[in-house]
């Protein structure tokens, strides 16, 4: 059954209550910061890149296009995918939280567009759908089943526990070692070779974007915690060790059918040694989060990738 008008009517409104917003919220920083580092996908010129996509061989294309597929997906998924933890915030009442997260899903939506002009500039135009599925059923596991069901479970019991799990897959795995892995690979492609400048660029935008994202998701599940107590610490490590096997093995499945190394001078073994740095990172800022006041807490404190 859906939710009825009396769920969701209004009891306040905090912006015009004695004291109004609270700015020194973690949130908040983030909002602030957001607003500071704003980029529009429609002014990144992508013409060089045209140029370089003709120069490169089929499988070099062919790499470039599996890895940017389930970008382009897991962007798609991710915006489609956070309303339900918005939801349960503005029934909690948190409004320097859905604050932030609506800036958070406006710039899940701005990566989707990212990714599909990239796409259009080089002309792939062909359903890549068997990239994200058929090659790759560690990616499938994470982004077309824990992901929806860990945000959409939050319809039915938003428990603290099961907020958790969420912020776990959709911050600390999905954006924290599944897009952070990813976003090496074409770091190294782009800089090793000096080609795709356009896509140098958009890659580094969305991973600052993103490195907000998982601050925000280390924030609310040490808030959480210390709100909850340590059996929500128990269940976020618990989920963790779920997930990371799949988290990590995206990194080791193979890219591609029927090929026996990676073009760019990439290796799996370095790409999953990557995934495993990353996932340890965000574990470690998790505890150290856990030592300090929530309203001491600084973006850079998260690994934050923007200086102050």
């Amino acid at each position: 059954m859906g939710m009825s008008f009396e769920e969701y009517k209004h009891e306040y409104f905090k912006s015009i209550r004695s004291g109004g917003l609270n700015w020194s919220l973690f949130p908040m920083k983030l909002y602030q910061l957001g607003k500071k580092l704003f980029w529009d996908p429609a002014n990144i010129d992508l013409s060089k890149d045209a140029e370089d996509w003709k120069k490169l061989n089929d499988l070099e294309k062919m790499f470039i296009i599996n890895v940017g597929s389930k970008f382009a997906a897991g962007e798609e998924a991710v915006a489609l995918d956070l309303h339900p933890l918005i939801v349960t915030l503005v029934k909690e009442g948190r409004v320097e939280e859905v604050m932030y997260l609506e800036q958070f899903v406006y710039e899940e939506s701005k990566h989707v567009e990212a990714f599909r002009r990239f796409f259009d500039i080089v002309n792939v135009m062909e359903d890549l759908s068997a990239y994200t599925k058929d090659l790759s059923p560690n990616y499938k596991k994470i982004f077309y089943e824990e992901l929806p069901k860990a945000m959409w479970n939050l319809s039915r019991d938003p428990s603290p526990e099961n907020q958790v799990r969420a912020v776990v897959t959709y911050n600390l795995i999905v954006e924290g070692v599944a897009a952070e892995g990813g976003y090496n690979i074409f770091r190294q492609i782009t800089n090793t070779r000096k080609i795709l400048p356009g896509l140098a660029k958009m890659v580094n935008l969305i991973a600052t974007d993103e490195s907000r994202h998982i601050a925000f998701g280390i924030y609310l599940i040490t808030r959480l915690v210390k709100e909850y107590g340590e059996g929500v610490y128990k269940a976020a490590m618990d989920h963790i060790n779920y997930l990371a096997p799949y988290a990590i093995g995206i990194f080791s499945e193979p890219t591609m059918p029927q090929v026996e190394s990676l073009p760019f001078n990439l290796t799996n073994i370095e790409l999953v040694d990557y995934a495993k740095k990353l996932l340890n990172t965000r574990i470690d800022a998790i505890n150290r989060a856990r030592r300090m006041k929530l309203e001491m807490l600084l973006p850079k404190d998260l690994d934050v990738i923007e200086s102050w």
